[in-house]
């Protein structure tokens, strides 16, 4: 029997905190080992490794992926310098970046923010970013986006063939392995549709105090929580709003059980963010039947088909119009409920691995010869 092909899979994710990104490479990642177990990936026939700057601190159980730590850098450095002298075969990368020197490597790219709307972050964010994706997208093998939305992105910014390029999707289902934490509730005294949702983040591209100026407008008296942040003072004195008002409730940073407590409890979910390269907040929420107002651009539409209340992220009264409408409507929230679960289960982490799969395990197998 030949010997297996070493698979490399730059799992540098697995050592940071977990955001949309890392939750990407985490499920395919889980579903891989799932694909080796079950005999939908030959498992005889190929020899994964995962390669990380460091050891992660919880780090996942896999039956069929094996875990080498290969130091002494970290983050970009590691990435550009170390990986790829350690990654002796094909590599498969996650996370948006990659090594830009690497000769045989697929490539994800899950948004272009740095260059689309290069506002929403530092300088040397940007330039870091604008540096690796262009060259890193040109030297790939395979090419992939999480979304049609970011795919066309990649094509206006680097000249990328839309036929070169295998859409992935997300999945949603991880938030039904998880089990909720009915304590958040408990502690801030919410009640079940008794209250709106909203995940902010320092990030203006969010589009949070837009929620909040929205709100105003529709004169909306029911509670809105906000989950995650630091501070809750980081809005104030900006984009005209001077103090969080009184029905706005803060409840810090949340872990996954208490924002699926949270999911389940709201009234909707308001998410008017400017850009996405997916949304997995709003594809997490329909599928646990929590209805959504959502932003009309980019990716969005993608993930929420006619399951939603859509808005114009850069109309404050658009906002406010389906706030209204949302609290007002027992029954439209009934509706949206039920084709929000119904959308959101169409898109599975299975299915995004198995795209994987197929497109990458022929430039492995070429790349072997």
């Amino acid at each position: 029997m030949a010997n297996p092909i070493p698979v490399f899979i730059n799992a540098r994710f697995l050592t940071e905190p977990l955001t949309g990104l890392q939750r990407w490479g985490r499920e395919v990642l889980r579903e891989l080992d799932a694909m080796i177990e079950d005999g939908s990936i030959d498992g005889s026939a190929y020899r994964f490794q995962l390669l990380t700057p460091s050891q992660p601190e919880d780090m996942p159980e896999y039956r069929h992926l094996q875990l080498k730590v290969k130091g002494p850098l970290r983050s970009h450095l590691w990435e550009q310098l170390i990986l790829p002298r350690a990654a002796k075969g094909f590599l498969l990368n996650f996370k948006n970046t990659a090594p830009t020197r690497h000769r045989n490597m697929s490539v994800l790219i899950h948004d272009l923010q740095p260059i689309a709307r290069p506002e929403t972050h530092n300088a040397m964010f940007n330039r870091v970013y604008q540096w690796i994706l262009p060259r890193a997208t040109r030297r790939a093998k395979v090419v992939f986006a999480v979304s049609k939305s970011t795919a066309l992105e990649m094509h206006k910014h680097f000249g990328t063939p839309l036929e070169d390029i295998t859409v992935t999707g997300d999945g949603h289902e991880h938030v039904l392995r998880i089990e909720p934490d009915d304590g958040i509730i408990k502690k801030h005294g919410l009640k079940q549709n008794g209250f709106l949702l909203a995940v902010s983040s320092l990030n203006p591209n969010k589009n949070f105090a837009a929620i909040l100026r929205a709100m105003k407008i529709a004169n909306i008296k029911v509670p809105l929580v906000i989950a995650g942040g630091t501070n809750p003072r980081v809005f104030e004195g900006t984009d005209g709003i001077d103090v969080l008002p009184k029905n706005a409730i803060h409840v810090g940073r949340v872990s996954d059980e208490e924002l699926r407590a949270l999911y389940e409890h709201a009234l909707g979910f308001v998410y008017p963010s400017f850009y996405e390269g997916w949304g997995l907040p709003p594809g997490e929420a329909m599928l646990l039947g929590c209805p959504v107002i959502s932003s009309n651009t980019t990716s969005l539409p993608e993930v929420c088909g006619d399951a939603v209340l859509y808005c114009d992220p850069a109309d404050d009264e658009s906002i406010a119009k389906q706030l209204f409408r949302l609290v007002e409507d027992g029954p439209l929230r009934q509706e949206l409920s039920a084709l929000g679960r119904a959308r959101s289960s169409q898109f599975t982490w299975r299915a995004v691995a198995e795209k994987v799969w197929a497109a990458v395990e022929p430039a492995i197998q070429a790349s072997a010869k």
